[in-house]
């Protein structure tokens, strides 16, 4: 694995970063996001499963 060079970055300009993931870790993130935003009550919208606390 390339070890990543970091550096302090020299103004305030938005940086824009992209990554890959797998979909099962996407529709995690999706669940985790819709619970955290107070919609316990509703269906998520990753696999309409309820969410779990």
């Amino acid at each position: 694995m390339t070890k990543l060079k970091r550096s302090a970055i020299p103004d305030d300009r938005p940086l824009k970063i992209t990554i890959e993931l797998p979909a099962a870790v996407h529709r995690d993130l999706v669940v985790c996001a819709d619970c955290l935003n107070g919609q316990h009550a509703c269906v998520s919208q990753a696999g309409d499963e309820p969410c779990r606390t």
